[in-house]
C-alpha cells in the first residue's frame, strides 16, 4: 500500500492556496470532481476507464497508465485516474481532498475465478493474481516484476470497507460487458455525469482512449490486450478444463474465496466445487 505523501512547508502552502482557489470557484458556481477507477487487477478496470475516457474527455483530464489518485487529488480541475490497487488507498481520500471535490469512485469487481486464472499482457509468464498476492512492477521501466502486490483477499477486504460510501459505485464486469449502456445510464443518474457518446461504441473513438499498452508499456502478449476492442460478452473463462488445477489449488488453499463468490452473488453455495474435489482427490 502506498503511504500518504508527507508535505513540506512549501507543499502545505500550495495546498492551502489550492483550497482557497477551490472555495472561490465553488462560490461562483464552479464545482470540481475527482474520478477514481479501481478494483481487482485483471477485473475490467481498463475497459471501464477507456469507456469513460471516450465519453467524458471534454469534461475530465484523463491520466494515462496506472496513475494513483493520491498524487492527483490535490490538483485543481476535474481529473480521472485508473489504478486497480487504489482500492487499498481510499482510507485517506477525504483527508486528501483539500479542494472539496465531488468524488466519483467506481470499483469494478469480477468473478474471482476469472481473475485468478488471468495473465497480464506485460507479465504473462504466470497467473497474475492469486488469493495471497499479485505480480507488480518493481521499477519504472516495468522490466522487473515480483509477486508482492495485493491479492484477492486483501483487495476484497478493502472493497468491503468502502462499499457503503455514498460516492462509491460497485460495478460487476459481467454486467459491463453484457449491457454497457445500462451501466453508463446508472453512472449518469448517480453522479450526473455529462456523457457524450455511448459505452457500447467506445471502440469507435480510438483517439480518445486513455489507457493503451504502447511505448514502454508495450504488451509481451498482444493477444491479451483488449483495450480499444469492441465489447465482447465473454464470461466464465475459468470453466475451461485447463484451469481446473488452478481453481482447485486456490480454493483449497484459501476457503475464504468461497465466501467471496457467495457475497458478490456469483454462487449460492459451494456445490459447484464438487467436480473439482472428485477430479483431484
Amino acid at each position: 500500500m502506498l503511504e500518504v505523501p508527507k508535505n513540506s512547508a512549501i507543499q502545505r502552502f500550495r495546498l492551502w492556496g489550492s483550497g482557497v482557489i477551490s472555495r472561490c470557484l465553488k462560490f461562483v458556481g464552479v464545482n470540481q470532481s475527482q474520478l477514481i477507477v479501481c478494483g481487482y487487477p485483471r477485473g475490467g478496470t481498463s475497459l471501464l476507464y477507456n469507456m469513460l475516457s471516450t465519453t467524458l474527455s471534454e469534461h475530465f483530464t484523463f491520466t494515462s497508465f496506472e496513475k494513483y489518485y493520491i498524487y492527483l487529488i490535490h490538483k485543481l480541475g476535474n481529473i480521472a485516474s485508473k489504478a486497480p490497487l487504489d482500492i487499498n488507498h481510499l482510507g485517506p481520500v477525504d483527508k486528501l481532498n483539500v479542494n472539496n471535490k465531488s468524488l466519483v469512485i467506481i470499483v469494478v469487481i469480477r468473478d474471482i475465478r476469472d481473475i485468478i486464472t488471468s495473465r497480464h499482457p506485460i507479465y504473462n509468464d504466470e497467473y497474475f493474481i492469486g488469493y495471497d498476492n499479485s505480480y507488480w512492477p518493481t521499477n519504472k521501466e516495468l522490466t522487473k516484476w515480483a509477486y508482492v502486490g495485493s491479492g484477492v483477499i486483501e483487495i476484497t477486504n478493502n472493497i468491503f470497507k468502502v462499499r457503503n460510501r455514498k460516492d462509491v459505485t460497485i460495478i460487476r464486469y459481467e454486467d459491463l460487458v453484457s449491457d454497457p449502456d445500462s451501466i453508463q445510464s446508472e453512472l449518469k443518474e448517480r453522479y450526473e455525469l455529462p456523457f457524450e457518446g455511448v459505452f457500447s461504441k467506445y471502440h469507435e473513438m480510438q483517439h480518445k482512449l486513455a489507457y493503451k499498452y504502447e511505448g514502454k508499456y508495450q504488451a509481451s502478449d498482444t493477444s491479451l490486450v483488449l483495450e480499444g476492442s469492441q465489447v465482447v460478452n465473454k464470461q466464465a473463462r475459468w470453466r475451461a478444463s485447463k484451469f481446473d488445477k488452478r481453481i482447485y489449488e486456490q480454493f483449497t488453499q484459501c476457503p475464504e474465496l468461497f465466501d467471496i463468490l457467495i457475497e458478490f452473488g456469483y454462487e449460492k453455495d459451494r456445490s459447484w466445487f464438487e467436480s473439482y474435489r472428485t477430479k483431484f482427490n
